[in-house]
């Protein structure tokens, strides 16, 4: 719902006059979001899209239908990045069961973040991952039901057909289908997704994973909706702004002058051009105490945020020589902590200690480290092969980290060779296909 939300307000718009922005910005309700990043005329931005849970908006039948969930959650994590200069958006999406740090608080399920407010979202995003946020958008269940109706619906094409009890999906033929804004969120929020192949009801196992994809084919839906439409037509553009200014909640530092540069950057912008990433993981069961939760694949987190932020992926930083290592051989190979910690001296580590690790069901390795050094682990989990997954402890000293082998672990690889030549620029790939099963719903 992210990038086909702004880029319907952008379309809209694109035809109105600088009164008629000024109005419809004014019906708009926002927030105050602590910690966002200052956005710069013309530079690229990140835009934090969220798509609440909170089922207070819904009519009674709704609510039986969807659940009767108190608070508010994150049950959708995406963040838009705009690139005005290249006419480029992307779109990177966040598993709603993620399990990071959160901002001022324990590690849990990202989804958890909004119940302490936008801010607190805000910035366990900024902190866990290094993506500037610079402005927060809100919409909940109702809202986006009204801008998909705003919209006239839109057009998916199913391979099979689907449905999800808990969802409220239910398309009973193949082929391309028009969903109101009802049954649109049906396909949006689909997380028990099943197909009828063969005359046989088959269950998507990949869960969020499975949503997640279909919800960036999703988006190209909604974007070829808002194009083919005419949102460019004032019209048009007033009914949907009409029924989208009282559904949504911005920051409050979303000026109206950066809405209309926006929109005169992308008068044009075909949906194939949307590039949509999706954050790496592991499962982990029984995770401290969380149950089945979902870790951070490292190091494929990071590259795939240099991707999404076009950058060159960041060479392993070289330790610092007051750096300590303790290493536990959490796999039972005979002589494996060893081998690991003259790896780790040849890269430059000062190894304090080496033994076995208490026996424990533990998903993957791990690098423990002090409250504040964060970046110290991350440089050494870049280092392990298979990945390793960052652990604050508060009982570790700083400058002193606790490597604990684990599953999956296949060594160290060789730091990057230091250079004090700047890095070329290099074209920025076109954007990656959707990601698709053969059963998975599409823009038809």
């Amino acid at each position: 719902m992210g990038s086909g939300l702004l880029l319907g307000i952008v379309l809209a718009l694109a035809s109105a006059g600088y009164g008629y922005v000024h109005f419809r910005f004014g019906q708009v309700s926002t927030v105050r979001v602590p910690g966002l990043s200052k956005a710069r005329a013309g530079k690229p931005f990140d835009l934090l899209v969220v798509g609440s849970d909170a089922r207070a908006p819904l009519d009674p039948g709704e609510t039986a239908r969807f659940g009767t969930v108190g608070g508010q959650r994150n049950d959708v994590t995406m963040i838009v990045r705009v690139e005005p200069a290249a006419k480029r958006v992307s779109l990177l999406s966040i598993p709603r069961d993620l399990v990071v740090p959160l901002a001022g608080g324990r590690e849990n399920r990202i989804n958890t973040a909004l119940a302490g407010g936008p801010g607190q979202l805000v910035q366990t995003v900024e902190r866990d991952f290094g993506i500037p946020i610079h402005h927060y958008l809100l919409i909940d269940f109702d809202g986006f039901q009204a801008i998909i109706n705003a919209l006239g619906g839109i057009d998916v094409r199913f391979p099979y057909p689907s449905r999800d009890a808990l969802s409220g999906l239910d398309v009973r033929r193949a082929g391309c289908v028009h969903l109101n804004g009802g049954r649109a969120l049906g396909l949006a929020r689909s997380r028990h997704f099943q197909y009828l192949r063969d005359g046989v009801w088959r269950s998507d196992p990949t869960a969020d994973l499975g949503r997640i994809k279909r919800q960036h084919a999703f988006m190209q839906s909604v974007i070829k909706a808002a194009l083919s439409r005419g949102l460019a037509n004032p019209i048009r553009a007033n009914a949907f702004v009409g029924a989208l200014v009282h559904e949504i909640t911005k920051d409050s530092a979303l000026k109206v002058g950066e809405a209309i540069r926006l929109a005169a950057t992308f008068r044009s912008f075909r949906p194939s051009r949307l590039a949509t990433y999706t954050l790496p993981v592991v499962d982990a069961s029984d995770y401290r105490g969380l149950g089945a939760v979902l870790l951070p694949k490292r190091p494929d987190t990071e590259r795939t945020i240099d991707r999404f932020l076009g950058r060159p992926p960041a060479a392993p930083a070289a330790p610092s020589r007051s750096l300590t290592v303790t290493v536990l051989n959490g796999l039972g190979t005979q002589g494996l902590a060893a081998r690991t910690a003259t790896a780790l001296q040849q890269a430059g580590y000062q190894v304090e200690s080496v033994g076995n690790a208490p026996a424990a069901d533990r998903p993957s390795t791990t690098v423990g480290y002090a409250p504040g050094r964060t970046a110290d682990a991350q440089a050494l989990s870049a280092l392990v092969v298979g990945g390793a997954t960052p652990v604050e402890d508060p009982s570790l000293q700083p400058g002193h980290l606790a490597l604990v082998l684990g599953p999956g672990f296949g060594g160290l690889r060789r730091s990057a060779p230091t250079t004090t030549a700047p890095a070329a620029r290099t074209a920025r790939p076109k954007p990656p296909p959707l990601d698709l099963r053969d059963y998975d719903p599409r823009p038809c």
